[in-house]
């Protein structure tokens, strides 16, 4: 009997899994991301896990119209799955009123709560993303000894659901990594969260352990925030070389003009936060094909860390919002100048706010900086894309591209603040079940 009520089960969930078959879109608004138009009238048709064709629904056949199950948005308008270049979902810090160290709770995560749990809590993280049509992460790091390649395995094999990812392994790092005033005597912990690199030849040996343990993507710390060491050039483009004999894209913890000189001299294919860029070196950018990964959130996500830090400091967060609307600032200097620009959340604080929140907002943010909201979502879409290395087969509605979609309020074009309302959600060619709205 026991035997007989699995065997149903299993005949259930195939035939669940098996609903979703050819089906048919239709989208009140398309979101056309090579040109960065909304489109109307358009019938996407998926087959397996592919965008099979884009055409307009007037033009749907009798053939086609019984094929293809029919998906009704309508009323919704329709991205491509959304794509955060920048997550750490097996990591947290928590911030309270004082806590000035924040990045303290990283000795905690290695000292009490372990891989395992981190896994755990990534994966509960992860589906979280999924729900809110975020359909890949890159995850870079801070993660354990190779935590993240469990969870990226677990959600490939459909274990636990979740984005897609791609995930780095622990990030090629100078001494102490980013474990901040860790005593000598200590400093081997920093080794359970950062390959440490030694020299040229051990970054060569560090990017081959990563792939060997299914990294595809190599993330390096050009510096070490809050500690004070720097990878040199000549380590930087021994790694690189490395691992673009492999196909494998190379991106860098850099955060001051200095740091992202030496990693894009080092041939880095991106630069994550650049939270302070001179014009020369927005210029080299420019010159090298270089991403730019900004993680800098919106006024929401801003006013929520600052009140949980100091509940009483408001010219904080009126100072930091100015310095993001700033037209000098890095992030509209890098617009104007055509540095290529995806989206990357940097998402790892605990906000008193459901989890995936803080990286959707962060599309919002650049908006509320003074982007366009249509560049907005290319940065989140067929930019992320190739920052990811999927240049060809995701950011894109396209026939051959993978069917990855969210539909989203229908006013998005208008305000990028209905990009947090979901409403459908596919990926690799499957309908996701989302939670219940409250």
């Amino acid at each position: 009997m026991k035997n007989l009520f699995v065997l149903l089960l299993i005949i259930i969930c195939v035939n669940v899994a098996a609903q979703d078959g050819p089906v048919r879109i239709n989208a009140g608004k398309l979101f056309n991301s090579e040109t960065g138009k909304f489109e109307t009238g358009k019938t996407i048709l998926v087959k397996d896990n592919r965008i099979e064709q884009v055409k307009a629904t007037d033009k749907i056949t009798a053939e086609e119209s019984a094929k293809y199950r029919l998906v009704d948005l309508s009323a919704y308008a329709v991205l491509p799955g959304l794509i955060d270049c920048h997550t750490h979902l097996l990591y947290k810090e928590v911030i309270w009123p004082g806590n000035n160290e924040p990045s303290m709770d990283m000795n905690r995560a290695l000292t009490l709560d372990g891989d395992a749990y981190r896994a755990i809590y990534g994966a509960a993280r992860a589906k979280a993303y999924l729900e809110a049509g975020i359909t890949t992460v890159q995850d870079l790091g801070n993660s354990g000894l190779f935590a993240d390649m469990a969870l990226k395995r677990a959600i490939n094999e459909g274990m636990v659901p979740g984005p897609r990812m791609r995930a780095s392994g622990p990030g090629l790092s100078t001494e102490g990594g980013q474990l901040p005033h860790t005593i000598f005597k200590h400093q081997d912990l920093a080794k359970d969260e950062y390959r440490i690199v030694k020299n040229a030849e051990d970054g060569i040996t560090a990017v081959r352990e990563n792939i060997n343990q299914g990294a595809n993507v190599i993330k390096i710390f050009a510096n070490n925030t809050p500690n004070n060491t720097m990878l040199r050039v000549e380590e930087i483009r021994a790694i690189v070389d490395e691992a673009h004999r492999y196909n494998i894209r190379v991106t860098a913890h850099a955060t001051n003009s200095r740091s992202v000189y030496t990693a894009v001299m080092g041939g880095v294919d991106g630069i994550e936060h650049g939270y302070s860029i001179e014009d020369s070196v927005l210029d080299l950018m420019v010159k090298k094909n270089v991403f730019l990964v900004p993680t800098d959130g919106d006024s929401v996500m801003m006013k929520q860390y600052f009140l949980q830090n100091d509940p009483n400091d408001s010219t904080t967060i009126h100072q930091f919002m100015a310095s993001m609307r700033d037209p000098a600032g890095r992030l509209h200097r890098a617009y104007k100048k055509g540095v290529k620009i995806a989206a990357g959340s940097d998402d790892y604080v605990e906000f008193r706010l459901p989890w995936s929140v803080p990286s959707k907002r962060t599309i919002l943010g650049y908006n509320q900086a003074g982007i366009p909201i249509a560049d907005c979502l290319k940065f989140a879409t067929i930019n992320a894309a190739e920052q990811v290395n999927y240049k060809g087969k995701l950011g894109v509605i396209k026939a051959g591209y993978l069917a990855d979609l969210v539909a989203v309020g229908a006013g998005v074009d208008k305000d990028l603040e209905q990009l947090m309302d979901v409403f459908f959600v596919m990926k690799d060619g499957k309908i996701r079940p989302l939670p219940p709205k409250p």
